[in-house]
């Protein structure tokens, strides 16, 4: 899920940072240092809404920096045990397939697909298919998390289809008339 935050970040300005620009400053330099970063207990930040409060400066001792502590507010992609997601499917083998799903990355292992579904090893596009629908790469699935992992800059779930209304998506090819 998506969720608005508020945090403290320190960013460190050098010299020549704060003149005129110095509020454009911070704002810029926090947003490179936290958007795209994952972080354990917040999630994924997706972006920086706004910086909502600056403390004043303090010279760091040997480098002469100036660290500044910034108040900020951002969107953030956390996902959770259970949550059902639609994701792309990246990857399939013989052992599972793998998914995306913004900046998680899920696999769904062989067992966690339903009996019906087979390997087919062909030699243009490998998938796991029930006859009528294949999961194969660039396809769209349904999802049940079953775990996520949170790294520095990565999160990795593993999934499962095996329940009601889960599975492949039926492509979207035309509009109805």
């Amino acid at each position: 899920m998506f969720f608005v935050i508020e945090r403290w970040e320190s960013v460190a300005l050098r010299p020549a940072q704060l003149g005129p620009q110095y509020l454009a400053s911070v704002e810029a330099l926090l947003r490179q240092q936290v958007e795209g970063k994952c972080l354990q207990s917040v999630g994924y930040v997706v972006c920086v809404i706004r910086v909502l409060q600056n403390l004043p400066g303090r010279i760091q001792d040997s480098t002469g920096l100036v660290v500044v502590a910034a108040k900020y507010q951002a969107i953030v992609f956390k996902p959770f045990k259970e949550e059902v997601l639609d994701a792309v499917i990246t990857d399939v083998n013989k052992l599972g397939l793998f998914a995306q799903c913004g900046p998680l990355k899920v696999f769904v292992s062989r067992a966690s697909l339903p009996a019906s579904y087979t390997f087919q090893e062909d030699d243009a596009m490998p998938s796991f298919s029930d006859g009528s629908l294949a999961l194969r790469t660039g396809g769209e699935i349904r999802l049940k998390l079953l775990g996520v992992r949170f790294e520095a800059s990565q999160i990795f779930a593993v999934a499962t289809t095996n329940a009601d209304y889960l599975g492949p998506l039926e492509p979207r090819d035309a509009v109805a008339p």
